[in-house]
């Protein structure tokens, strides 16, 4: 399961940025820019890391064992 979480970590980037897109072509409004540039300025790295870490973790088997 550690590779799949670290491949969503890294695939949830290029779909992220393509939905942005998508979005900010459909409606160019001032609004619109600003909240997709806060996703992927701020929440995406956040994410991606988070998912991209918990997947080496359980690759190291991390979670194995709680005590």
């Amino acid at each position: 399961m550690g590779i799949v979480w670290a491949a969503m970590g890294v695939g949830i980037i290029p779909i992220a940025i393509r939905q942005a897109m998508t979005e900010i072509a459909k409606k160019p409004s001032e609004e619109n820019w600003i909240f997709w540039s806060i996703v992927l300025v701020v929440l995406m790295p956040i994410i991606a890391f988070s998912l991209i870490t918990f997947g080496v973790f359980a690759l190291k088997g991390e979670y194995e064992s709680i005590d």
